[in-house]
């Protein structure tokens, strides 16, 4: 095989779902081909078809991720917009799951998972030109190893897991719940003592995380929308809190209060979606968002959320984006 040969290699899968996905195994770059033709992913730069496969490093000795062929190419399910990656960690033999949003509507998607043992392996990897997306360590990273490899490689998203979730740990650091619901649940006593308590809990934790999982059980959903001014969230408390959201409206058809929300719990998802935009300062993303247009009630609550941060910008620069973003989103209310 001539090198010409080699760079038109490819790999295909056809899904359950009807797609054709189609892997450049030279460039590491796929395709997805739905019946109507090919995917342009939400979010895409440019409008690209061609989509990067995301390498995924777990770092730390603890994780065991034999069931993938390290390194190399895979294929895992996506559900809901994100691959769904099993993996194991610590002395327990649970498989848990961590999702990633792609912006495809395919329910297969290529992956390459990579394991190593200490951040400076994967930091040395740099000189190889490997673009890695997301790295996923135990909590034993330190914050100088983090700042370096974030130095390193700037655009990577990396996510902190924990051993062991007790009741009042912070979510932010565990996993998200899967669709069959083995999240761990908060603990009822916990969650009686601070119902009993009253007043607005959002101002007797420091934890919108576990507030969120709270007031969700109680389908407080306006205590919800209340975290997002609150709290200076991040873009992992928002990730986090859509994952619930998630759950549950994926169980509407089980559940006869859920089903009396579903509109709500919906609109309630769409504005942590946008929310998630505006804390990260995406700003591509939100504004194809700003140009498909908001239903009223979004457009209010991203109204009210932008004024929140155009307040506390930190630059000139941030205050400017704000201002045109909030100017913007009234004039779709």
């Amino acid at each position: 095989m001539n090198l010409e040969d080699n760079d038109h290699q490819y790999e295909e899968r056809k899904t359950p779902g009807g797609y054709l996905v189609k892997v450049r195994l030279s460039k590491m770059t796929y395709v997805v081909f739905t019946p109507k033709g090919p995917e342009v992913p939400k979010g895409a730069k440019n409008n690209s078809i061609i989509v990067p496969v995301p390498r995924v490093v777990f770092l730390g000795e603890d994780f065991n991720l034999s069931h993938f062929r390290l390194g190399d190419l895979s294929f895992v399910n996506v559900k809901s917009g994100k691959l769904v990656i099993p993996y194991q960690h610590g002395a327990s033999r649970e498989i848990k799951t961590i999702f990633l949003n792609t912006g495809s509507t395919s329910d297969i998607l290529p992956v390459i998972v990579h394991h190593y043992n200490t951040p400076k392996e994967v930091a040395q990897l740099s000189e190889q030109n490997l673009d890695f997306h997301h790295i996923v360590a135990d909590e034993g990273l330190q914050r100088n190893d983090m700042v370096s490899l974030k130095i390193r490689y700037p655009t990577v998203n990396i996510l902190l897991l924990k051993k062991k979730m007790t009741t009042m740990q912070d979510p932010k650091t565990a996993l998200p719940a899967d669709e069959k619901g083995t999240e761990k649940p908060i603990d009822d006593n916990a969650n009686a003592t601070l119902r009993a308590s009253g007043g607005n809990l959002n101002m007797q934790s420091d934890n919108p995380v576990f507030l969120s999982r709270i007031h969700l059980r109680n389908m407080e959903l306006d205590k919800v929308k209340q975290l997002l001014f609150d709290f200076d969230l991040s873009g992992e408390d928002v990730v986090f809190i859509r994952t619930f959201l998630d759950v549950m409206i994926r169980n509407v058809n089980n559940k006869e209060e859920l089903a009396a929300n579903q509109d709500k719990l919906k609109t309630l998802d769409e504005i942590f979606r946008l929310s998630e935009m505006i804390i990260r300062h995406n700003e591509t993303d939100f504004e194809i968002e700003l140009e498909k247009g908001l239903t009223k009630e979004v457009a209010y609550m991203v109204y009210a959320l932008l004024e929140k941060y155009q307040e506390n910008a930190s630059n000139i620069e941030e205050e400017i984006m704000f201002w045109e973003w909030k100017y913007r989103a009234r004039r779709l209310m």
